[in-house]
């Protein structure tokens, strides 16, 4: 839990793993550039790269099952936006056309060109002032609208809602409300626990203690049930 950046990068265009390498080599050439803390050298990965897998879901009576579909190739690095923020991972990486799953081969619609759907948590960044956060995240979402540029598209969904209008009044606004609600659920968590350890970054945030108060009263009534079926739970284990 926490704010976060999900993102798709697609490719459909490209047809061999030379040009999907040469647009990842320019993203790269961009981000070593950039704010970032650093960068990575460009990595060639395979089946067993796990950061790069997708899923296809499957209805059946009752839920759905999760099929995992590991890529065939790929072009990848990562960016170290700064301190107790997640890696951003970016790159292309071609998938298969099916999977086999219990005997069957399903479509996974994914064999199309060369894509990467990913996600960056920025919120921990935060332990450290807004200045940094905000450098972290905005470095985040100019290395991924830039893919832009280069014929890619790029699909963001970003919860802080500084992406698409690069609002930071809201980011700042969005921000300081997850906090809260991560530090009251913590709080919540601990208080309940019965001398049992409880770890989470958000404890180590300088202002903890006004984050939690102001998350717990602007909770809603069901906000704050489920605190309590946490604590609940928490004492019986």
């Amino acid at each position: 839990m926490g704010l976060t950046i999900h993102y798709t990068l697609s490719a459909r265009h490209l047809t061999s793993g030379t040009e999907a390498r040469g647009l990842v080599a320019q993203a790269r050439v961009f981000a070593r550039e950039s704010k970032a803390d650093s960068v990575s050298a460009l990595m060639r990965v395979g089946p067993g790269f796990p950061r790069a897998r997708e899923w296809l879901l499957i209805p059946h009576p009752g839920g759905e099952t999760c099929v995992d579909v590991p890529l065939e190739s790929g072009h990848v690095f990562t960016v170290v936006l700064g301190s107790d923020s997640e890696h951003l991972l970016l790159g292309l990486c071609r998938y298969p056309a099916t999977v086999r799953h219990r005997g069957r081969e399903l479509p996974t619609k994914l064999g199309e060109g060369w894509r990467l759907c990913s996600f960056c948590k920025t919120q921990y960044a935060s332990l450290h002032g807004w200045e940094h956060f905000f450098r972290c995240h905005k470095t985040a979402i100019e290395l991924l609208s830039f893919w832009r540029s280069l014929g890619v598209e790029v699909r963001i969904s970003d919860e802080g809602g500084y992406w698409p209008r690069r609002s930071e009044s809201a980011l700042r606004r969005n921000l300081d409300e997850m906090n809260g609600i991560v530090a009251a659920m913590s709080g919540a968590l601990k208080d309940g626990a019965g001398g049992q350890s409880v770890e989470s970054p958000i404890f180590q945030h300088p202002q903890f203690e006004r984050l939690e108060a102001e998350g717990a009263q602007k909770q809603s009534r069901k906000m704050r049930q489920a605190l309590e079926v946490i604590g609940k739970i928490a004492r019986e284990t």
